[in-house]
Parts: C-alpha cells; structure tokens; sequence
C-alpha cells in the first residue's frame, strides 16, 4: 500500500468483514480530527491515517487536537501500516 486512501480502503473492508462500525468523520468547521470512528464490543476508537510509507506525519493542529482529545479519555490511534490496522480490527472484534 502506497496511500493513505488505499490504507483507509483497507481498514474498510475488514471492518466490514469483521462487523465492526466503522464511519468516516467530518468536523464541520475543524480542522485535525481524526479520519475514523471505529465501535465494537463496548469499545470507541478514534483512528487518524497516514500515508503507509513513512511520509505521512502529523500536522501541527492534528497532534494538537489528538492529544486534547486524550486529554478529555478518548482513545485515539494513528495508523500507518496494514499490520497496524490488523492489529486494532483483532483488537475490537
């Protein structure tokens, strides 16, 4: 996988496969939220993606808004790799 889009379409799919809720979010008016909101067994997750190759780094306002976000109890990942999103889709089945 080459990017982030690619990335995103495969977290998709195994969401999908492994019926975990998975929505695209958009903050109207704000900018650095994380890309996904994952929900599965009782569990929330706030997934932010970046580019597979290690090109992908986070914005000033992302860092800023991931970590109020951590602050106020929400757990917020970002996810760069296959293996990485294997891993949290084994996680919240």
């Amino acid at each position: 996988m080459k990017t982030e889009k690619q990335l995103d379409q495969y977290l998709v799919k195994q969401c999908r496969k492994h019926d975990i809720y998975c929505r695209k979010l958009v903050a109207v008016g704000q900018t650095g939220f994380p890309d996904r909101f994952l929900a599965a067994d009782g569990q929330v997750v706030l997934m932010e993606l970046k580019r597979p190759d290690g090109q992908g780094k986070l914005s000033a306002k992302q860092t800023l808004e991931i970590n109020r976000l951590k602050a106020a109890g929400a757990t917020v990942v970002v996810i760069d790799s296959v293996t990485a999103v294997d891993e949290w889709v084994e996680h919240l089945k």
